[in-house]
């Protein structure tokens, strides 16, 4: 067997067996960690492009005029630590259900390949993911959460509710959260970011799922901080209860300030 085969083998058995080979310049070098196959919980994190560019640099930062819906930022299982980078994803593993990723898993940041954004996507979270085995290769990763991303149509939730885009127009922490309670129940958090204005503006919606992908969590990792490695160290925090909190619409020529 090729030194080659043999590292693959001896990565891939180590997926299986629940256990990883730490990865160093492309190798395995036979260092073993426990990999985290007995995580409970996953967080299903959706972005509003309208806000994502917000406190970016606008040198960095662009909205496709394709995308006009809430999108996927990461499926993620929660409090695993660091996966294992010997399972690799290729374009022609996506190349299926690409058309869908596009729209529904894009990138913001100006020159970085939507397959790039996966790919990263894929080595921090979905290797971790892989123990299950609804998740257990890349395309079935991916496949679960624009599933998900579908099962919970946030956009028509909103639009029926009568929330809408607006720079004038603000809303109350609980007319968000009533609207959403039908569809989700408790198991989300809200996150908001500051515009240049001082205004809150809703940037992300974290669903929580059990690792079957029903909704639900355990209570200490609803409970976890939102400044840990699941926000990973970005402008975002809960969306308060005593202001009033702005969806702002997409500005794809000024995505960084929306409402200026």
């Amino acid at each position: 067997m090729s030194y080659g085969k043999h590292i693959l083998w001896a990565c891939t058995a180590a997926l299986v067996t629940g256990w990883v080979l730490t990865y160093d310049g492309g190798h395995c070098p036979g260092i073993v960690t426990r990999h985290p196959c007995n995580w409970t919980c996953m967080r299903l994190t959706l972005q509003w492009p309208g806000s994502f560019c917000i406190g970016l640099n606008k040198t960095i930062c662009k909205v496709p005029q394709t995308v006009h819906d809430w999108t996927i930022h990461g499926l993620w299982p929660m409090r695993t630590g660091h996966c294992c980078n010997c399972w690799p994803v290729f374009h022609s593993h996506l190349q299926e259900i690409e058309p869908e990723l596009n729209q529904l898993w894009p990138s913001f940041i100006k020159g970085k390949h939507f397959f790039n954004f996966w790919k990263e996507e894929w080595i921090k979270h979905g290797t971790c993911a892989g123990c299950e085995e609804t998740m257990g290769s890349p395309v079935l990763y991916f496949q679960a959460a624009v599933k998900l991303r579908k099962l919970f149509d946030i956009d028509s939730v909103l639009e029926s509710s009568g929330i809408k885009t607006s720079c004038d127009v603000s809303y109350k922490y609980d007319d968000i959260h009533g609207a959403l309670t039908p569809l989700l129940g408790n198991d989300y958090d809200l996150q908001c970011v500051k515009d240049s204005e001082g205004r809150e503006a809703w940037i992300q919606l974290k669903i929580h799922l059990f690792r079957n992908q029903t909704l639900g969590c355990l209570k200490q990792e609803q409970e976890e901080k939102f400044n840990t490695l699941a926000w990973f160290n970005g402008p975002g925090h809960p969306c308060p209860k005593n202001t009033t909190i702005f969806y702002v619409p997409i500005n794809y020529e000024n995505p960084h300030e929306p409402c200026n």
